[in-house]
């Protein structure tokens, strides 16, 4: 019987590769097909099969290089950008495939090509059969003769059919994986997936009439939040800028597609290329909207700055931003800008919401007041649980801590009351862990005569540590930064992790080194035993007050100062540490123990039952 053959199209899926590869392969000589029938090539089963094995093994040579970049180095892709869903997904991976596969430069060339191509194609899907004026909105100025060179020389990169979607900036899509592939640095601009700028659209215009407010995003990228504004705002009145010239031109297309205007002049008008911080000038608007950009050599604080100041009376802001604007010390400027001109109205917590980027972000809504701040009426969404806060509370400029409800905000109050209570301020030595400045030459996995262990933060639990894995000879005036030697060689310490959202100390007497993940906390508080200390700093109680004031992933000194810690008798205190000593000892995690100390804290607080069930509930 004849073995079953195969189409390049069915072996292009059964690889998991694109067409365009597959064809790419085929001429190239790096698939060979069993014959050709009346010119279609077939490939038989065993040869598919065969083929498989030698990727999954890199076996075959003339494809390693191949399997080594799609399986290690990833697509390139901003698949969070649109809907998963989305048609044209596909169409821009299979781009961003053909580059890798065959290690082509992306140079300008070839990039305002791709983009005049997408385009063309959406402006053709749009306006189906029709002609004329609409169809000559295409931005993307390049070099007709070497456009024509880059399609002859890869044919298959313009193969591709895009799908017009009037909520979808496909544009940006590819702009952005063709930006990653040219390993372009992207200075703070990190583009905002469709998810999180509906969500932003949806709370700013919800139930106001907006018909004839003016809207302009400051920094509109390829213009996303151009595409998700509602029906009723009307074109005259959308604006946008940026500095990329690229971006701009995108967002000019997006912008004529989504309100079907034909009149070049009118386009570049409202869509321009600018700097908002230096350009702008006194104009007002009702509505500014976007994503500042971040990390980059303009602070997005000087965005929100110069956004408030060209709004009008009661125009409202609304930006997505790095989470460490309502706590961070550096941020403290703008937050009391904010506070003696706006009144907070929505603030929803959406973690690490940008691809690749380990920052947690906020959508901060305000509205510009001129009168005194208040938290009364901010509705706060943390995670899916949306609250709104109904009480005028103490607001400082040091830390704007609106992460609770009004209940929990009612229990910080009662655990900070300050009576019977201390705090690590003034009452503690810190250390910071070792920075080498060369983990590779300094950090070893092997112990020897001549080294000593060294804690890394993943080393340490609460109230205990890990054997540690890794080695040091102390040389501290080889060191790029080192704590005084006292404090890692003292009596007694408590370690603990620097990167975490859970507090977790562990206590030592042997005076170990530590890393920079694991940092050094000597508490001093007259009257408290150091092992008492470490108690409460590893309770549920601590670990709310330290979520609900901070909320951070480090875990900074100038927390730690705040927390407040119950004053106990020697009686309490031998009771407590008792505890903490037969947790110690363990070679196991002891829950029940940790259970019933960590309640045992909670008593020390004043805590009700329900106030610490409370607590257990908000923590999870």
């Amino acid at each position: 019987m004849k073995e079953k053959q195969l189409t390049l199209s069915q072996l292009c899926k059964e690889l998991s590769i694109s067409y365009a590869t597959g064809r790419n392969w085929l001429r190239l000589g790096k698939i060979i097909p069993t014959y050709s029938d009346s010119g279609v090539p077939q490939f038989s089963i065993s040869y598919v099969t065969n083929l498989k094995k030698d990727l999954g093994a890199c076996n075959n040579s003339s494809l390693k290089s191949r399997r080594n970049k799609k399986y290690k180095s990833g697509f390139g892709l901003y698949e969070s950008y649109v809907s998963k869903s989305s048609p044209n997904i596909r169409a821009v991976s299979d781009i961003v495939n053909y580059i890798k596969d065959n290690e082509v430069e992306v140079t300008e060339d070839i990039l305002l090509a791709l983009l005049s191509d997408c385009a063309g194609k959406l402006i053709k899907d749009k306006y189906k059969g029709e002609k004329g004026a609409r169809c000559q909105m295409n931005y993307i100025d390049g070099d007709k003769d070497c456009v024509a060179q880059i399609s002859t020389a890869h044919p298959d990169l313009f193969c591709a059919d895009y799908t017009y979607i009037s909520t979808e900036d496909t544009l940006g899509l590819l702009y952005i994986s063709l930006r990653s592939l040219k390993n372009r640095k992207e200075k703070g601009a990190y583009y905002t997936p469709t998810e999180v700028v509906n969500s932003l659209i949806s709370n700013l215009f919800s139930g106001k009439d907006i018909t004839s407010k003016e809207i302009i995003d400051p920094c509109c990228g390829t213009g996303n939040f151009i595409l998700q504004l509602p029906e009723t705002v009307k074109s005259e009145n959308v604006y946008a800028n940026d500095i990329d010239d690229i971006s701009v031109k995108l967002a000019r297309i997006n912008y004529a597609l989504k309100y079907d205007i034909s009149d070049r002049d009118v386009v570049i008008s409202h869509i321009t290329q600018s700097d908002f911080l230096i350009d702008n000038g006194e104009k007002k608007y009702d509505i500014i909207l976007g994503n500042p950009p971040w990390g980059s050599e303009v602070p997005y604080d000087d965005f929100v700055e110069r956004a408030l100041k060209n709004l009008k009376e009661n125009g409202h802001l609304s930006f997505v931003l790095p989470e460490s604007i309502l706590g961070v010390k550096s941020h403290k400027k703008i937050r009391e800008f904010m506070m003696s001109s706006c009144r907070p109205k929505y603030v929803e917590f959406l973690g690490e919401a940008f691809h690749g980027v380990q920052c947690p972000s906020i959508i901060l809504h305000v509205e510009l007041t001129k009168g005194s701040f208040t938290t009364k009426g901010l509705v706060v969404n943390d995670g899916g649980r949306v609250f709104t806060i109904d009480t005028d509370r103490d607001a400082s400029a040091d830390s704007l801590s609106i992460k609770m409800t009004d209940k929990e905000y009612a229990l910080i109050q009662k655990l900070s009351d300050g009576k019977n209570k201390a705090t690590l301020k003034g009452n503690a030595l810190f250390g910071l862990g070792i920075v080498t400045g060369d983990n590779k030459r300094y950090i070893s996995q092997v112990k020897t005569s001549d080294n000593e262990p060294v804690f890394k933060g993943a080393d340490i639990e609460k109230y205990r540590y890990n054997a540690a894995e890794n080695f040091i000879s102390f040389t501290p005036e080889k060191f790029q930064q080192v704590a005084p030697e006292h404090i890692y060689r003292a009596k007694e310490k408590l370690l603990y992790k620097f990167i975490s959202s859970d507090l977790a100390f562990a206590y030592d007497d042997k005076g170990t080194l530590s890393l920079n993940s694991c940092n050094i906390l000597i508490p001093q508080i007259p009257g408290l035993s150091i092992k008492y200390v470490m108690a409460v700093l590893n309770s549920s109680a601590a670990q709310f007050v330290y979520s609900k004031l901070f909320g951070s992933v480090k875990v900074l000194r100038s927390h730690l100062e705040q927390i407040p810690i119950p004053i106990a008798d020697d009686r309490k205190q031998k009771e407590i540490i008792a505890y903490v000593e037969k947790i110690i000892k363990a070679k196991k995690p002891q829950k029940e123990i940790e259970k019933t100390l960590d309640k045992k804290i909670a008593e020390l607080y004043g805590l009700t039952g329900d106030e610490y069930q409370m607590i257990k509930a908000s923590l999870k």
